[in-house]
């Protein structure tokens, strides 16, 4: 039972590792998947430096 409860402890903070910027180019990676193969990528998500800053200069 002790061992159950700290493996469960150490999964639940396992879930503060996922940062903003991991998950954004999860999202990036998978649309730039789903469009592979159809041609010139126009609208492909900029990557999250530049998409961080765009966002910054938005809130101002």
């Amino acid at each position: 039972m002790k061992y159950a409860a700290l493996l469960l402890c150490g999964l639940l903070c396992a879930c503060g590792v996922v940062s903003e910027q991991s998950f954004y180019e999860g999202i990036r990676t998978n649309e730039r998947a789903k469009s592979a193969g159809t041609g010139p990528d126009d609208k492909a998500l900029p990557n999250y430096d530049r998409y961080s800053k765009e966002r910054e200069l938005l809130k101002k």
